[in-house]
C-alpha cells in the first residue's frame, strides 16, 4: 500500500511538471507572437516617420517658395520689367523644386498674372477650390492644401496656396503651386521594404491619390468605409480639428500604421495622411513553424517521460525484489567480505579484506577499525553518513572511496552492504562486500575523456586538472597547425594572441571554478603567427566525488561569421553607393559629439550640402553617370575634412558634414568654402562624361544655433534651403531671420 501510494505520487508530480512546462511554452509562444507584431508595428511606424520627414521637407520648400513670390510681387508690379523678372523667377523656382509642376500668381478675379509656364498666363481659375477656399477664409497665415484633382493627363495634382490681401484686408488674389505627386510616389514606394506592404497617401478629406501597389475602386471604398479603421481615424481627425501624429493598431488580418502629415510650422488648413498596412500571415510563418516544432518536441518529451518513468519503476521494483532474495557473497576473487556489528561497533573481515587494505590480521585491535585511518577525512565522513542513513532510513549502502595504504599506494574501493535485522525488526548488523575498483575507475575516466573529446569533429584538446595538455584531435592540428608532439605537456596559454587582458582570463577561470564550464569569443594565435577569432567552450570533467580531473576545450573558427557580422554592420550604418556613413550612423556620431561638446564646453559645426544641377546629369547622361558623380562628390568632400570629422550621405544628392570639434566659427566657414570650391571643379566621370555642378550649403554651429541634435539639424537644413532659394551655388550660416523671411 505504501509503495503504491509512492508510485501515484510520482505520477502526479510528473503530470504537474509536464503541465507547467506546457503552460510555460504556450505563454512563451504567445509572448513571441506579440513581440513580432509589436516590432513590425514599430518598424512600419518608423517608415511613416521617414515619409513624413520627406513630405514635410517638400512642403516646407514649396511654402518657402510661395512666401518668396509674395515678397517679390510688389516689386514686380511696380517695375516695367517686373513681369519678365517675375516670369523668370517663377521658372527658376520651379526648376529647384522637382515636385512642382507649375507656379502661378492669380489676381482677385482668378486670372493668372505671373506663371512659370507661359501657357497659363491670362487663364482664369476663379472657380477652382484652391482659389475659392482662401478667398472665403481670408487668412494669410494659413497654407491651403487643395483636395487632389485629375489633370488633363489623367493624373492627380495638388495645389498649395497662400492668400494675398490688399491694404484694406480684402481679397487680392493667391499665389499657388501645382504639385505633381510623382516625387511623393517615390518616397511612398521606398518605404515598402516588403512586397506585401500596402502604402497609401490620401488627403484629409478622404481622397486617396497615391497607393503602392495600386488599389482598385472596391478596395478604396472598403478602406474608407465609416466603420473601417481608416474611416474612423479620418472622422476623428476631422472632429478634433487637427492632426494627431501616428496611430498604430492591428486587426485580425493586418497590422496598420496611420500618420498625419501636418507640419506645425506650416499651419496647413488640411493635411495628408500616410497609411502603411501589412498582412499578418507572412510575418507569422516562422512563428507558426516554431509552434509546430515546440508542440512536436513537447509531445515527444511527454512520451519519453512516460516511458522513462515506467521503465524506472520497473527497474526499481526488480532491484527491490532482487535485494530481498539474494545475499551478498563473493562472486569472484579479489572481493572482500565484511560484517559490522551495530551493538559493539566491531568489524569482522575475511582474508581478502586485509589484503585489499594492506593490513595484517595480527596487528588489529578487537574492534578492527584501524582501516578508518587510511581514508581521507572527507571520505570517512561520507562513510559514516551513509552507514547512518542505511541504519535509520533503510537506504542502500553503495559507495566508492579512496584509501592510502601503508605501502604508499592510493587505491579506490567500492563498498556494497545490506542491513539485517532480528526477528523483532531491530537492525543488528551490516554485511557487505568490498572490491578494488582502481583499475576500472581509470578505464572509466579514460572512456569519459575519450567520449567528451573525440565524439565531435570540432577542434578539441584535453588537459589534466593542472591545465597541462594531454591530447588533441586532428581538427585541432588542422586549425592551429600544431601537432600533438608540439603541445602535449604544455599549457593552452601557448595559443594566446595577446589581445586579451589578464582580467579576461581571471574571469574565465572564476567561471570554470564555480560553474565547471565557460564559453565565449576569444582571439587565438596559430603556428603561422596569424590571429583569428574562435568560439571557445571549456568543460570540466569530474569524478564521482565531484573533484575535477580533466578539462575539455572546444575551438570553433568564427572568422567567416565575424566577417558576415561586420558586413551586416557596414550595410546598416554605411551608404552602399558611396561607402559614406548613412543617416543612422551620422545621428549617432552627432549625438556623441554634442554630448562631448557639452561636457568639455567645446564647439562643433553641422553643414548640409545639396548638389545643384544634379537632376540634369541623371536625365542627360543616365543613372550610371549620376552614381559615379555621387561617388566622386563623396571623395572630394572627404578630402576637405579631417579624419575625426564625418561626411555622410543622407539622401539622393544630399550630404551632411559633421565637424566634431572646432575652435571658432571661421573654421566651419573655411571648410564650407573649401568644399564649395572643390565641387565647382569639373568632374571627369569613368563613363566618359565631363559634368559641371555646384552646391548649396547651410551651416549650423553648436552652441550658437542649438543645444541639441534636432535643433542643429533643423537650422542647418533651413540655412541650406535658404542658400538654394537665394540663387544656389553658395553657402549660408544659419540666422534666426532665415526661419521667417521678411517679405
Amino acid at each position: 500500500m505504501k509503495r503504491s501510494l509512492r508510485q501515484w505520487r510520482v505520477w502526479l508530480l510528473l503530470a504537474l511538471a509536464l503541465a507547467l512546462l506546457g503552460a510555460v511554452m504556450g505563454f512563451g509562444l504567445l509572448n513571441e507572437r506579440e513581440r513580432i507584431e509589436a516590432s513590425e508595428l514599430e518598424r512600419l511606424n518608423a517608415q511613416t516617420r521617414v515619409i513624413e520627414d520627406n513630405l514635410t521637407r517638400q512642403l516646407t520648400a514649396i511654402n518657402f517658395g510661395l512666401q518668396s513670390i509674395q515678397s517679390a510681387l510688389p516689386r514686380w508690379q511696380a517695375s516695367p520689367q517686373g513681369r519678365l523678372e517675375g516670369q523668370q523667377t517663377l521658372r527658376n523656382l520651379e526648376a529647384t523644386m522637382p515636385s512642382v509642376r507649375a507656379l502661378a500668381v492669380l489676381d482677385a478675379q482668378g486670372t493668372v498674372t505671373h506663371a512659370s509656364r507661359d501657357d497659363l498666363l491670362g487663364r482664369n481659375f476663379f472657380g477652382r477650390e484652391y482659389v475659392q477656399e482662401p478667398r472665403k477664409a481670408l487668412n494669410p497665415t494659413l497654407l491651403y492644401l487643395s483636395p487632389p484633382f485629375k489633370s488633363v493627363f489623367n493624373d492627380y495634382l495638388l495645389n498649395l496656396t497662400r492668400v494675398m490681401l490688399d491694404d484694406r484686408g480684402r481679397f487680392a488674389g493667391v499665389v499657388s503651386a501645382a504639385i505633381d505627386p510623382s516625387d511623393m510616389a517615390l518616397v511612398l514606394n521606398s518605404a515598402r521594404y516588403s512586397d506585401d506592404i500596402q502604402a497609401i497617401l490620401l488627403h484629409s478629406d478622404g481622397k486617396i491619390f497615391l497607393s503602392a501597389p495600386v488599389l482598385d475602386a472596391a478596395a478604396e471604398q472598403e478602406l474608407l468605409a465609416p466603420n473601417a479603421p481608416l474611416g474612423r481615424h479620418l472622422r476623428n481627425q476631422h472632429m478634433a480639428g487637427h492632426a494627431a501624429g501616428a496611430v498604430l493598431f492591428g486587426t485580425d488580418q493586418r497590422l496598420n500604421v496611420m500618420r498625419s502629415v501636418a507640419p506645425e510650422a506650416l499651419r496647413m488648413d488640411k493635411h495628408l495622411e500616410v497609411v502603411l498596412t501589412r498582412a499578418r500571415e507572412p510575418l507569422l510563418t516562422g512563428w507558426q513553424q516554431d509552434v509546430l516544432m515546440q508542440t512536436g518536441a513537447y509531445l515527444v518529451l511527454v512520451l519519453v517521460s512516460l516511458f522513462g518513468l515506467l521503465l524506472y519503476q520497473g527497474q526499481r521494483t526488480q532491484k527491490i525484489v532482487a535485494a530481498k532474495r539474494l545475499k551478498l557473497a563473493t562472486e569472484a576473487s579479489g572481493v572482500g567480505i565484511w560484517e559490522f556489528d551495530l551493538l559493539d561497533k566491531s568489524y569482522v573481515w575475511d582474508d581478502n579484506m586485509f589484503a585489499l587494505f594492506g593490513l595484517s590480521p595480527k596487528s588489529t585491535s578487537l574492534r578492527n577499525d584501524e582501516w578508518t585511518k587510511l581514508l581521507p577525512a572527507k571520505d570517512l565522513q561520507r562513510m559514516r553518513d551513509a552507514t547512518r542513513a542505511t541504519i535509520q532510513q533503510d537506504r542502500p549502502f553503495d559507495m566508492t572511496f579512496q584509501i592510502r595504504r601503508a605501502d604508499g599506494q592510493v587505491r579506490f574501493m567500492h563498498n556494497r552492504a545490506a542491513l539485517y535485522s532480528d526477528e523483532h525488526g531491530v537492525p543488528r548488523r551490516l554485511i557487505g562486500a568490498t572490491e578494488d575498483v582502481t583499475q576500472r575507475m581509470a578505464q572509466e575516466s579514460e572512456l569519459r575523456i575519450a567520449a567528451a573529446a573525440f565524439e565531435s569533429n570540432e577542434s578539441m584538446l584535453v588537459t589534466n586538472a593542472q591545465a597541462e595538455i594531454l591530447r588533441v584531435n586532428q581538427a585541432f592540428t588542422q586549425l592551429f597547425g600544431l601537432t600533438a608532439a608540439e603541445v602535449v605537456g604544455r599549457n593552452p596559454g601557448l595559443l594566446k594572441s595577446g589581445r586579451h587582458e589578464a582580467d579576461f582570463y581571471k574571469a574565465m577561470w572564476l567561471d570554470l571554478t564555480e560553474r565547471h564550464s565557460w564559453q565565449g569569443e576569444i582571439w587565438n594565435l596559430g603556428k603561422d603567427g596569424v590571429e583569428f577569432p574562435c568560439w571557445l567552450c571549456i568543460t570540466a570533467v569530474s569524478d564521482e566525488a565531484g573533484l575535477v580531473t580533466h578539462y575539455v576545450a572546444t575551438y570553433t573558427d568564427i572568422t567567416l561569421r565575424k566577417a558576415a557580422e561586420d558586413e551586416v554592420k557596414r550595410l546598416a550604418f554605411f551608404d552602399p553607393l558611396t561607402n559614406l556613413p548613412n543617416r543612422r550612423l551620422l545621428s549617432d556620431r552627432l549625438q556623441q559629439a554634442v554630448a562631448k561638446a557639452k561636457r568639455e564646453h567645446g564647439r562643433l559645426a553641422l553643414i548640409f550640402v545639396d548638389l545643384d544641377k544634379f537632376k540634369p546629369v541623371n536625365d542627360r547622361h543616365g543613372h550610371a553617370a549620376g552614381d559615379q558623380l555621387l561617388q566622386a562628390v563623396a571623395h572630394r568632400l572627404r578630402t576637405c575634412v579631417r579624419e575625426s570629422d564625418t561626411v555622410a550621405r543622407v539622401g539622393g544628392d544630399e550630404f551632411v558634414v559633421l565637424l566634431a570639434s572646432i575652435s571658432q566659427a571661421q573654421d566651419a566657414m573655411h571648410v564650407a568654402q573649401k568644399m564649395h570650391a572643390a565641387l565647382r571643379v569639373e568632374f571627369q566621370l569613368p563613363v566618359g562624361k565631363n559634368v559641371q555642378i555646384s552646391s548649396s550649403a547651410g551651416i549650423a554651429l553648436y552652441p550658437d544655433h542649438g543645444l541639441d541634435e534636432a535643433a542643429l539639424w533643423h537650422h542647418a537644413d533651413v540655412a541650406m534651403y535658404a542658400a538654394k532659394a537665394a540663387g544656389r551655388d553658395q553657402y549660408l550660416v544659419y540666422t534666426p531671420a532665415l526661419d521667417h523671411p521678411v517679405p
